[in-house]
């Protein structure tokens, strides 16, 4: 077979381009630090590396869902430790009423009316955008004496009495706080005619005093509640609901991290209007029989609200649990990752000063084996 010049140009001139694209991929290895730069490189190691990172994002977003239940937990165990303290207060004033001196139950009724206020505000609390207590209700406050108007339809009124009323006065207002209407209920006589001791649900038309239709928000109305002269003691009820609020932690796995208002608190409100409704009794004997009611109801209220945060602690620890195993899977899979998408950096710098040398003497034997002659002007 005749070997042409021509023949030994196209040899030498494809293995050199060979070469200097071996030359650019030890390149690319070397500066990006990846052994694989694309699919064709390595199919079966680009499969399982793609299968990590997968891995890695779910991790990652377990590891997040996981942080936010801490975070809502701790806060949680905040609240209810604070909320356990004035539970435990009142239930000392509840004791101390139905054993003690009257002279001091109009301090102690201011006394107990803070203390419900701060209770209200801790079970308003909210975590970013969302109520804590409220269920899956989390855009509005569990605990208050609010309602709402949407697209024409107005919810009812809902409210606490700590007694039976003759009357009851209800001025909703609107969000400047100006008075849009007042409604009234109860003959002024009859025990139980303007609302029963416990939650009241009163429903109206969504007009105001003028019967024009309220305009679509958010509106708060007051109540003022009387038994034959003697003031009732208002309270809030609970606006959420039951729904639990669920954390995927895992793969088919998750947990719940919600404790709603009324799994929480209970008839705690309704207890501390009544304990202030004894001790504004203007009947003293009356009012130590009140007091001495609420008593162990105070007590069963500071006991749930201790099993709740119970309940709270171990849902943490099993959190902090779950976190630790995956950062110990994260590290596992972080280390496989690298070894098979990473180059031994030692390695490719050696292989790309190898190829380097092979290039440049192929290049100069090429340069000694194909030096043009006469001839080849010639043909």
């Amino acid at each position: 077979m005749r070997i042409t010049s021509q023949m030994m140009t196209n040899n030498v001139a494809t293995n050199l381009f060979r070469q200097a694209e071996e030359i650019l991929g030890a390149q690319k290895r070397v500066a990006s630090g990846k052994r694989i730069q694309r699919i064709s490189d390595d199919p079966v190691a680009m499969a399982k590396v793609l299968d990590y990172r997968r891995t890695l994002a779910t991790i990652e977003q377990y590891q997040q869902n996981v942080e936010r239940g801490k975070m809502r937990l701790e806060m949680s165990e905040t609240i209810l430790n604070n909320a356990s303290e004035l539970v435990h207060s009142a239930f000392n004033i509840a004791v101390e009423a139905s054993t003690g001196p009257i002279d001091t139950r109009p301090v102690l009724a201011d006394e107990v009316q803070n203390i419900r206020l701060q209770l209200v505000q801790m079970a308003n609390s909210k975590l970013g955008d969302s109520h804590l207590y409220a269920g899956h209700k989390t855009d509005i406050a569990p605990y208050s004496h609010g309602i709402e108007i949407t697209g024409g339809v107005y919810d009812d009124i809902e409210f606490g009495l700590a007694a039976d009323a003759t009357d009851v006065t209800i001025e909703i207002r609107d969000a400047a706080g100006a008075v849009v209407r007042s409604l009234t209920m109860g003959d002024g006589v009859t025990p139980g005619s303007g609302g029963n001791a416990g939650t009241n649900s009163v429903a109206w038309d969504g007009l105001d005093s003028g019967g024009a239709a309220l305009v679509d928000g958010i509106y708060s109305f007051t109540v003022t509640a009387g038994d034959a002269g003697v003031g009732v003691v208002d309270y809030e009820t609970y606006n959420g609901d039951t729904g639990d609020i669920r954390l995927v932690v895992g793969d088919q796995m998750s947990v719940i991290i919600n404790a709603d208002g009324e799994e929480t608190f209970g008839d705690l409100f309704l207890r501390l209007g009544q304990l202030q409704q004894a001790l504004q009794n203007p009947d003293p004997v009356a009012g130590t029989a009140q007091a001495n009611a609420v008593v162990d109801p105070l007590d069963q209220a500071a006991k749930r609200l201790e099993n709740i945060r119970a309940e709270g602690a171990v849902m943490f620890k099993h959190l902090e649990l779950t976190e630790d195993r995956y950062a110990a899977f994260k590290l596992k899979n972080e280390d496989m990752l690298e070894k098979t998408e990473n180059v031994d950096m030692a390695t490719a710098i050696v292989e790309l000063q190898t190829l380097q040398t092979a290039y440049e003497t192929s290049l100069a034997t090429a340069a000694r084996v194909l030096q043009p002659t006469l001839l080849d002007f010639l043909r």
